[in-house]
């Protein structure tokens, strides 16, 4: 202890520095820069120090949307309004063959593409499939009496970027 300094004095002098040091971490903690982010890293991981200070303090960059499951409900049947009937065979003199669907948690109307095969045929039809809560007409096919078998019709994404996605397949018979 210096001479001529008490008890008290060593305490006022001890509580002063943890007063000071406890401002200057206050100081330092409120003087933090903003998050780095990907722009900030170089190729091997170092800091890039070309970055001008004139940066903005937020930030925001487009977000890719997310994509979600949509379940998609399907009726085939001869009746293109009305009552319906779910069917997985046709006779030939039905005259055409009705595609209703309904999508659940689909958010936004979707173009997609109709596929009806027969044998070796195959036809593509565009289309849209709609947000409903109902099943509604998407796609009709006309059958002729030389066309008896099986068919499929299947629902694809539209391609795009990204390449077309299945999204529903129903086979049926024309008797």
């Amino acid at each position: 202890m210096p001479p001529g300094t008490g008890q008290a004095c060593q305490v006022f002098r001890l509580r002063t520095t943890n007063l000071l040091s406890l401002v200057a971490a206050v100081l330092v903690v409120g003087c933090v820069d903003a998050p780095i982010t990907p722009e900030h890293i170089l190729p091997d991981g170092q800091l890039r120090s070309d970055l001008s200070s004139s940066q903005a303090a937020f930030a925001a960059t487009p977000a890719r949307p997310v994509g979600h499951a949509v379940q998609v409900a399907a009726v085939l049947a001869a009746q293109a309004a009305g009552p319906l009937v779910d069917a997985a065979t046709f006779p030939a003199e039905a005259g055409s063959v009705h595609l209703h669907l309904r999508a659940d948690s689909l958010l936004e109307p979707r173009p997609v593409t109709f596929v009806w095969t027969h044998g070796d045929s195959r036809e593509e039809v565009p289309g849209v499939l709609a947000p409903t809560t109902t099943l509604a007409l998407a796609a009709s096919h006309p059958l002729n009496p030389d066309e008896r078998g099986r068919w499929k019709v299947e629902v694809f994404t539209l391609a795009g970027d990204e390449p077309a996605q299945l999204l529903l397949t129903r086979e049926f018979e024309v008797l």
